[in-house]
């Protein structure tokens, strides 16, 4: 049993560190001792073992350098993290974990693949990992490779207790990520047969939603050098990121939740005005301008703001397209955009366009695809968004055809590859379902328009990379 009130996060990544943790860590610099809440941080997969091992050596602590666009910085000891386990090679620990009355609350962080949503945003449950999971969860044996397998064997665990009722919080950028996850995750429980824990859900969990907002780039080689210099202290794993944070999550607790309120977070009703506005001003920014950036040879994302021509097309696509279509405004949307732009041009974070551009295909129809629709029913043609949606399409063609070098990291590629093996393979990729989601059939005058920009977006790039 633990001593204070515990909080679980599944996924260990630089995100969460210099995010929840972060937050959790102010919090209980103003709670007394007694009052104060932990962090239990569990790796889920074999690849991703190196920071837990790391993190486990340090007792959960490492260094947050939090850079400001001027340069100043704050090297922050972050201490709310007192216990990290690795379930991918032991996933046993699960029970041990959950078996605790004091766990309050589940957060997770992945990527918008994670979730394994079809089109239609229900669960895959043909995907070979999601198979694999209800084998694992039915036998009562084996290793889990997906978020679902794992929160099962953590409920499973929680319906056994008296006390077992549980937040469970996604901290990512899937719109109505709370309500999503639960659907999907109800899919997974029933294709398993657990009926008893189906039941047990409806009662003793909840799936808020949830907008999380903080730049914590790939830490540079020499990160751990420049901690040591500035606090001397060896640090394993120390991260960087800005000095902006922002999380807001909806009021919707199973059980009791620390009170980080009390540190700027929001806790509100309405998550989804809060979500709109983040995802498709900064995450659709993100998105567009990356693939241009890749193309033009640049490696961090400041370097297309410093670019006369994408900064503007950036500004372009934010005021014309974005913030008219935004219908529910949370803050003043072009002060927020300022604040954006001025972000994305923090030199010393230098976001590298390599992790920004990673999982377009899940990505696109999150960050860039509502924007379209909604301008396109407002009888507005959307010409900056077809300026960055033939770029991106540019990028995949270039990469597969092997003529652009690139890291590109993406689950969803071969979709892209079924594209380019098609005899059209620009007809392929507008007529694809699940990236279009239907509308190219409503609004057939947007597909020929776009195919044709690509085309001429694909010309241009002819002898650069011939």
């Amino acid at each position: 049993m633990s001593e204070h009130n515990r909080l679980v996060h599944f996924g260990i990544g630089a995100f969460h560190r210099g995010h929840q943790a972060y937050y959790l860590h102010l919090l209980n610099q103003q709670l007394p001792e007694a009052e104060r809440w932990y962090y239990t941080d569990v790796n889920l997969r074999e690849e991703t073992r190196a920071i837990p091992d790391a993190l486990r050596k340090q007792n959960g602590r490492f260094h947050f350098k939090r850079i400001a666009p001027d340069g100043n910085a704050d090297y922050i000891e972050i201490t709310s993290i007192d216990r990290v386990e690795d379930a991918s090679s032991n996933p046993s620990v699960i029970q041990t974990i959950f078996d605790d009355d004091k766990v309050k609350a589940i957060t997770i962080t992945v990527t918008e693949g994670g979730y394994y949503l079809t089109e239609s945003d229900d669960l895959n449950l043909a995907h070979p990992e999601i198979v694999q999971d209800i084998e694992v969860v039915k036998s009562g044996s084996g290793q889990p490779k997906t978020l679902f397998g794992y929160l099962t064997l953590a409920l499973l665990v929680r319906q056994k207790m008296v006390n077992g009722a549980i937040t469970v919080a996604t901290c990512d950028n899937l719109r109505d990520n709370g309500h999503r996850l639960k659907q999907a995750f109800g899919q997974f429980v029933e294709a398993a047969q657990l009926d008893e824990l189906t039941q047990w859900i409806s009662d003793n969990v909840t799936f808020p939603c949830s907008m999380v907002d903080r730049i914590t780039p790939v830490p540079p080689k020499n990160l751990a050098e420049d901690v040591e210099r500035e606090v001397g202290k060896k640090d394993l794993c120390p991260i960087m990121g800005e000095d902006f944070e922002q999380w807001v999550i909806e009021t919707k607790f199973a059980t009791d939740f620390p009170p980080l309120e009390q540190v700027g977070v929001t806790f509100t009703d309405k998550v989804q005005a809060f979500e709109e506005t983040k995802i498709r001003i900064l995450n659709g920014g993100h998105f567009g301008l990356s693939y241009i950036g890749a193309l033009r040879g640049y490696q961090t994302y400041d370097e297309n703001i410093r670019d006369d021509e994408l900064n503007a097309l950036l500004k372009q696509y934010h005021q014309n397209e974005v913030i008219p279509t935004i219908y529910e405004h949370p803050f003043d949307l072009e002060n927020y955009r300022q604040v954006i732009v001025l972000r994305f041009s923090n030199t010393f974070i230098a976001d590298s366009i390599e992790r920004i551009a990673m999982d377009s295909i899940s990505k696109f129809p999150q960050f860039i695809l509502p924007t379209i629709k909604f301008n396109l029913e407002r009888g507005y043609v959307p010409t900056a968004a077809m300026t960055l949606v033939s770029h991106w399409y540019c990028f995949l063609a270039l990469y597969l055809n092997g003529k652009l070098q690139f890291n590109y990291k993406d689950p969803y590629l071969h979709i892209a590859e079924k594209w380019m093996q098609s005899p059209e393979p620009i007809k392929a990729f507008l007529a694809d379902p699940d990236i279009w989601q239907g509308l190219n059939k409503r609004f057939p005058f947007f597909g020929e328009q776009l195919e044709e920009q690509i085309k001429q977006t694909l010309d241009g790039y002819q002898e650069r990379y011939p």
